[in-house]
This record gives C-alpha cells, sequence and structure tokens, in this order.
C-alpha cells in the first residue's frame, strides 16, 4: 500500500512520521499511507487518531498490512483543504502532506466485471435498497438471529439517515438528542449526564462500527446486548423510515413481539 511519498514543502520536523493523504476521489475511498517500518511505537496513537476521526463523521479502518488506514466521509462537499485540516488535527504525530493527481483526473474506464449470468443486473432505489434491509433485520431478529440483525439494521439506517440529511432534515438519533438538550434547558438538570451530541452519537454507533470492523489493535472479544442493540438499531431504522414514507412490511409483526414478550 505504501507508494512514493512527496516532500512538503514546509520544513520537515524530524519527530513525525511523514505520512500521505490521498482524498476519496470518484467511486474510491481515500487513503492515509505511512511507512510501515516506521510507525511501530505508535500503535497506541494510531487507535486514537482513529477514533478522533470518527467523532468528525468519518468512517476509517486501519490496513491489515498496517501502513495505513482506508477512510471515507459523510460530508461529500468538504474540501481537500479541509479533510487535510481534519486529518492533521487528529493526527498531530504525523507529517501529512496532500496527493491530488486522482482527484484531477477523471473517473478511469474500466471494462465490466464479469457476471456469473444467473440474473440480470438491475438498477434500484437507495431508499428502497434500505427498506428491504430493514425488513430482513426484523425477520432475522424474530428468529432469533438478532447478532446479524444489528448490522443490517444499522446499515438500513444508514441509507434512511443520509437521505435525510441531504433533504436537510434531522434523523430519529438527531431529534432525540435535541429533546434531552431542550430538556436540560427546561429544566437545569444535566440529563445524560455530561455527554456531548458526539459523544452520545459515537456511543450508539460504537456496537455497530466493531460489528463491522476489526481494526489492527482492536480486543479480540466484545462484550454486548444483543437484544437490546438490536431492537434499539432496528426502532431507529423504523423511525427514520416513517419520515420518509417507508414503512416495514412486518414492522407490525416485529411490534406485537415486543408488546407480548417485554411490556406484558
Amino acid at each position: 500500500m505504501f507508494a512514493a511519498i512527496k516532500q512538503a514543502s514546509e520544513p520537515f520536523p524530524m519527530n513525525k512520521i511523514l505520512a500521505t493523504l490521498r482524498p476519496p476521489s470518484h467511486q474510491y475511498n481515500g487513503n492515509l499511507l505511512w511507512n510501515v517500518s516506521a510507525i511501530d511505537n505508535h500503535r497506541n496513537s494510531i487507535n486514537t487518531s482513529i477514533t478522533q476521526l470518527r467523532k468528525l463523521d468519518y468512517w476509517a479502518s486501519e490496513f491489515p498490512e498496517g501502513d495505513g488506514i482506508t477512510f471515507t466521509i459523510s460530508d461529500k462537499k468538504k474540501t481537500s483543504d479541509e479533510i487535510l485540516a481534519d486529518f492533521r488535527s487528529c493526527f498531530g504525530w504525523l507529517h501529512i502532506s496532500i496527493d491530488l493527481p486522482k482527484i484531477d483526473k477523471p473517473a478511469p474506464k474500466r471494462s465490466p466485471l464479469p457476471s456469473l449470468g444467473y440474473e440480470e443486473s438491475i438498477t434500484i432505489n437507495k431508499a428502497d435498497i434500505a427498506l428491504t434491509q430493514l425488513e430482513d433485520a426484523i425477520d432475522l431478529f424474530l428468529t432469533n438471529k438478532r447478532l446479524s440483525s444489528i448490522t443490517l439494521a444499522a446499515a438500513a439506517d444508514g441509507i434512511f439517515s443520509g437521505i435525510l440529511k441531504s433533504q436537510n432534515r434531522k434523523s430519529s438519533a438527531e431529534e432525540t438528542w435535541t429533546s434531552i438538550e431542550e430538556a436540560r434547558t427546561a429544566t437545569g438538570k444535566n440529563i445524560a449526564g455530561d455527554r456531548t451530541a458526539q459523544d452520545a452519537f459515537n456511543e450508539w454507533n460504537f456496537f455497530q462500527n466493531r460489528l463491522k470492523h476489526h481494526d489492527l489493535n482492536d480486543d479480540k472479544q466484545l462484550e454486548i446486548n444483543i437484544f437490546d442493540h438490536a431492537y434499539y438499531a432496528i426502532k431507529r431504522t423504523i423511525a427514520d423510515a416513517g419520515k420518509l414514507g417507508y414503512s416495514a412490511k412486518n414492522g407490525h409483526i416485529f411490534e406485537k413481539w415486543i408488546l407480548e414478550n417485554i411490556f406484558l
């Protein structure tokens, strides 16, 4: 993964490791690359920096080879300079230069991937994809396959909440936090402790991320209440789907099961 790195125009600080930032371009993820032999003593720093980056609404994961990270960003309108500033703030132990050639070039033309021929490709609405994922997540929940339902519901809500954001509307999670802040103002009480909005979102997303990714220094075990996280992941997704006028065909079965088994 590591490629030749351009020298930055400013003097290179000797106490930092040289790295190159390649922002996302076309359909490709962004990369932050460094020489793997130079970061042996910085494993904790990598984990800390990735955590800080995720707080800025990036998805990021270290390469298995240990020579950098791959990342995406929710805010597609961020400029390369803004992305570079984010990375420099999170990876203060690196001296980061930016490599832009790929952005300036048109998307490469590639031959289509070979097909098995079993069925034809289709074009499908993103919201319909999310609705199918939500319905499958509910089916998994009801058949006691709740661990997998968490990831599927989270994937669906990633689409629904993204569509809401594109319409300048709040997701159910954002509305929940707005209600907490309003209650804090009205009562003068520190409801939800000293958490900020970003702290709350990180906590909500922590287990979903841990179920999908494994960074180099992550623990090999995870303590999780599977039922609770599956329930809340599905409920948030149902709420966001409803905001967009979508309803899971098995949603009433889920609500009936919850009523009969939890609240009665």
